[in-house]
């Protein structure tokens, strides 16, 4: 699966020590075209996945940001101290997440889940370039 997380989501700035080496790339992204944050991605083994979403939601800051794995199929959203699973296509298990989101602060525009199986950010103009590590 691949990790998107935001590195100013996390309480020490930096991920957990399970996630040595999986790192691709990292990235400057504009979050609602105004506030620069940088994207970390990952490439996390499948058998790995929920156990590495929860050491996430570990480490999240208690408001506005959500961390995500998802391959072609299935998405695992890690909120603070939550980890939510959503099934392609699967509206009930998408508003079950926006919901959860909800009660971190997350606004409902930074929750595009649906989209984000296709789009990496659909709430940007254009796909940022990236730098690799």
């Amino acid at each position: 699966l691949r990790a998107v997380v935001i590195t100013e989501s996390l309480t020490g700035g930096a991920l957990p020590e399970a996630f040595s080496g999986l790192e691709d790339r990292r990235y400057a992204h504009l979050l609602d075209e105004q506030t620069p944050i940088e994207i970390i991605e990952l490439t996390v083994p499948a058998n790995r996945a929920p156990a590495l979403a929860l050491e996430l939601a570990a480490v999240l800051k208690p408001r506005l940001f959500y961390a995500h794995l998802l391959d072609g199929e299935r998405m695992l959203v890690a909120f603070p101290h939550t980890v939510v699973a959503i099934r392609r296509g699967d509206a009930a298990t998408i508003a079950h997440a926006q919901a959860v989101g909800s009660l971190f602060g997350i606004p409902d525009e930074q929750m595009r889940f649906a989209e984000m199986f296709d789009t990496d950010h659909p709430d940007a103009p254009a796909q940022p370039e990236a730098t690799t590590r």
